[in-house]
């Protein structure tokens, strides 16, 4: 019983609880209940970081005046897409002009905008964008 005083509290609550565990499943189970859980914590992490803006996004957003600070890829394709609507839809333009910044975005994800109307290349924007 001397060991068990030099035993901080917590250390002793994952003994316990180690020692239920194999009680319980056996030590056959273990190494599979521990791969299981290296799997769920991966697919978490895998989970977070898919909803992290890209950098590119990031960059479209700050040349469209948007603040890309504390939003989730989502919100950021939707502000983007409600800003490039904005643009197609102010001043009137003729087919053949189209937005400088537009054009930017467009060469910057590499999309050929030969011969494309703004219309045409902020849809092939928000393609590559939502399919990234």
């Amino acid at each position: 019983m001397g060991v068990l005083l030099f035993i901080d509290t917590q250390t002793l609550i994952l003994i316990i609880i180690a020692f239920i565990v194999l009680v319980i499943w056996g030590p056959s189970k273990i190494p599979q209940l521990a791969r299981s859980l290296g799997q769920s914590i991966r697919e978490f992490r895998r989970g977070a970081a898919e909803n992290e803006p890209e950098p590119e996004l990031i960059e479209v957003a700050k040349k469209l005046g948007i603040d890309p600070s504390g939003k989730s890829r989502d919100e950021l394709l939707a502000e983007i897409n409600k800003a490039l609507g904005q643009q197609r839809n102010g001043p009137a333009t003729t087919k053949a002009s189209v937005d400088p910044k537009v054009l930017e975005i467009a060469e910057k994800l590499g999309i050929d905008t030969r011969g494309k109307s703004e219309e045409d290349l902020i849809k092939e924007i928000n393609w590559r964008m939502s399919n990234k």
